[in-house]
């Protein structure tokens, strides 16, 4: 059986106290911040909207504030700002413009040219931490894995994991084990997605500013040819041609056009009425090196918001987002790998093969039933 799957739910909206959260560096707005309590035995929440609004429609002795990219705040009393302090340092705003080095690019393809070697070479087994915290405006989930993965190399195209500890703690009881953003950390990858076609369609500018390791490593600031959510910083060592540092933030329309196949995408929209609303993604890694020189993901910080719109009431749709849990509209997840200490036999359980992260396919009855054993592996659980 062929069926339609899409990925996240319909975010709701908040009304009454309204706040704005900002950078208390750059005194930008911050979107998709999250401001939650449990009060009384039950949870709320609001999220920040693209000014960094948020309408906040509960009552709260203790507020917590977080952001990926921030510092969680507890407040007690809730003003008419509230201000995050960045997580990471932050470097001088760099205006890109349509003139730029000559060298940046030229050495940006010899990047691409040898990151096979450099990233995607060699057959490796390692440890890997996995966090993940999902919100709505009535439920908290958070879920950590642990255990060993085997990275995707020039011959084997897929990531496995064997997990060996997996805790739930959520206010749902009914909660299933979520790695979909352990699929979109890995299989999204920056030096992956790094092409020819990349490096072309981004205009590209050095911060000068930029104090870095070594007189050969700098840092490069690019944006979109083509559309203004697309931008982001890449910190690159010139001398070896490795990229040691990524960072990029995409809006709707530039995730819509990367990740979402135009022609199931517009199928959707006639046959069951889907829309994306809202789809932002926060994407950090630094790479690490191993004692040969090639380098690999060592941290990752991911942060995802999706809202959208679907008239699908399909009984089978339906029973399939049971089975996997759903989706949330907010996500914000880290995944830390280190060399593997434990041998692979210690266990004895198989390797999972982790599918390729999508958004919107055809779902055969092979891969439901994929997604339905990563949505239930044995997990201990706490209920918030």
């Amino acid at each position: 059986m062929v069926a339609w799957a899409a990925a996240a739910c319909t975010a709701q909206a908040q009304q009454q106290r309204q706040v704005v959260v900002l950078d208390a560096v750059t005194r930008e707005p911050v979107a998709r911040a999250s401001l939650y309590t449990k009060e009384g035995g039950r949870f709320h929440a609001a999220i920040s909207d693209e000014q960094g609004v948020a309408r906040v429609a509960f009552d709260f002795r203790r507020l917590t504030v977080s952001h990926l990219n921030y510092e969680a705040l507890q407040l007690r009393q809730m003003g008419d700002t509230i201000w995050l302090k960045p997580r990471y340092r932050q470097t001088a705003e760099v205006v890109v413009t349509n003139k730029e080095p000559e060298w940046i690019r030229r050495k940006l393809r010899e990047v691409v040219r040898r990151k096979e070697q450099h990233y995607f070479a060699k057959a490796d087994t390692m440890g890997y931490r996995y966090e993940t915290e999902s919100i709505g405006r009535n439920s908290l989930y958070r879920y950590r894995q642990r255990g060993l993965i085997s990275l995707r190399n020039a011959e084997e195209k897929h990531y496995a994991i064997r997990p060996d500890s997996s805790a739930i703690a959520a206010t749902d009881s009914t909660s299933l084990t979520d790695v979909a953003n352990l699929r979109r950390m890995l299989c999204e990858d920056f030096m992956a997605e790094l092409t020819k076609g990349f490096i072309s369609s981004h205009r590209w500018a050095e911060n000068t500013d930029y104090e870095g390791r070594g007189k050969d490593v700098v840092e490069l600031v690019f944006r979109s040819r083509h559309r203004s959510d697309d931008r982001g910083r890449l910190v690159v060592d010139t001398a070896r041609c490795v990229v040691l540092q990524a960072y990029r933030i995409t809006g709707t329309e530039t995730n819509c056009h990367e990740r979402m196949p135009a022609v199931l995408y517009a199928m959707a929209k006639v046959l069951s009425g889907y829309r994306v609303l809202q789809w932002n993604r926060h994407y950090r890694v630094v790479y690490g090196e191993r004692p040969d020189g090639t380098l690999f993901p060592e941290w990752v910080g991911y942060k995802f918001y999706m809202e959208t719109q679907d008239a699908d009431n399909d009984e089978d749709t339906q029973e399939y987002e049971r089975q996997t849990g759903g989706g949330f509209p907010n996500m914000e997840a880290t995944l830390q790998l280190e060399p593997a200490t434990a041998p692979l036999t210690d266990t004895g359980q198989p390797f999972l093969q982790l599918p390729a992260s999508w958004y919107l396919r055809y779902s055969t009855e092979e891969s439901r039933q994929q997604e339905v054993v990563l949505a239930n592996l044995p997990s201990a659980f706490t209920l918030l």
